[in-house]
């Protein structure tokens, strides 16, 4: 996987420039997969001074390697047994109900200090969050607390109808009339494409700063940073009939070519892509044939006549786009995305499309 941080800064910028107020860089999901550091630095380096993450292992990480000067947030939060280690380490938890905020409490109490933290009210998600039943407790306790924002999580921003994204906004600001003032933190990637009315004072675009489309039904506004290749290691020539794969789910129709790439599910390459997906060499699109196997994948090549061992694929690039890699495995971009991540190699680079992918194969 090649990724171009140039490509995920200037999302970046351009997220920045649409929201009402300061905007946060989310790098959770190891950066959707594109990897979580190098892109919290290139981030940095861009304007990002506030990053929220999803799991305390990586918030640690950020403290000890992003410049001083930012913000660390986790979104999880964290509990009685984690809540001190990770204020001590800088870390400022989310407080999403009575338990974490009772483990807030009494770090504070500890330290004689109060607790630096943001304050999630759940308007709709059912997930994380303080119910609305709640709210009159958070009240009693939230002295321990530096509020930096109180948030919320939009459940659908990228519906056409905003009639439950203002109903979110409108429960958010009823809840927080009972609280000390502070900041609102509300737009997620789709929010930010929104009237700027439901943006609140802090935005946290996270698929977006990594080019995944916040707007499903028009034409992607975003750069999309990352590519992944696989090399050829085998071309078997078929006749009529001939099956591929295991299960011998795919025949050949005629006599054809066939391409042996080395990439399957261990990398990421998702298993549901079977006799679904394509690949592109050199910008020419050719069908995934047969099952995904663990880590190898045939490809019908019949007809390529410079395709040979060694040839490079195309699995997601400049001719495949992180929606169709998504289509073809029958999934969303944050998952196709963050399990390519995991299974590939990862280079980091500040032109992505200028380097050869010979170098970066699967």
């Amino acid at each position: 996987m090649v990724v171009d941080l140039a490509a995920i800064q200037a999302n970046f910028l351009q997220l920045s420039r649409r929201s009402a107020g300061r905007t946060a860089a989310v790098v959770k999901g190891d950066g959707y997969g594109h990897g979580m550091l190098p892109a919290a630095q290139a981030l940095q380096q861009a304007g990002a001074d506030l990053f929220f993450t999803a799991r305390l292992d990586d918030a640690h990480l950020l403290c000890q390697r992003l410049r001083p000067g930012s913000t660390v947030a986790v979104l999880d939060g964290a509990q009685d047994a984690t809540m001190a280690e990770a204020v001590a380490a800088g870390i400022v938890p989310v407080i999403n109900g009575p338990e974490q905020l009772h483990a807030a409490v009494r770090t504070a109490h500890h330290t004689g200090k109060r607790v630096r933290a943001f304050v999630h009210i759940d308007t709709a998600m059912n997930r994380l969050g303080f119910a609305a039943h709640e709210i009159e407790a958070l009240a009693t306790a939230i002295g321990a607390l530096e509020v930096q924002a109180y948030m919320t999580h939009f459940a659908a921003a990228d519906d056409i109808d905003l009639t439950l994204c203002r109903t979110q906004v409108a429960r958010l600001k009823a809840a927080v009339r009972r609280l000390p003032p502070a900041p609102l933190s509300i737009a997620n990637s789709c929010g930010l494409f929104l009237s700027r009315a439901l943006h609140g004072n802090i935005t946290r675009p996270g698929k977006s700063t990594f080019g995944i489309n916040p707007l499903p039904e028009e034409r992607n506004p975003m750069a999309e940073p990352a590519a992944v290749y696989a090399p050829v290691v085998q071309l078997r020539d078929l006749t009529r009939g001939d099956p591929v794969g295991y299960s011998s789910t795919w025949h050949a129709p005629d006599k054809c070519r066939i391409a042996i790439l080395s990439i399957g599910y261990s990398n990421g390459y998702r298993r549901s892509a079977s006799n679904q997906g394509q690949v592109a060499f050199n910008g020419r699109l050719v069908p995934v044939v047969g099952r995904v196997s663990m880590d190898l994948t045939a490809v019908d090549v019949t007809g390529l006549g410079d395709v040979g061992v060694g040839s490079i694929a195309e699995i997601v690039g400049p001719s495949i786009s992180y929606r169709s890699l998504a289509r073809f495995e029958a999934t969303n971009e944050h998952e196709a995305l963050i399990a390519l991540g995991a299974g590939c190699p990862r280079v980091h680079v500040r032109a992505a499309r200028a380097v050869s992918p010979e170098g970066v194969a699967a």
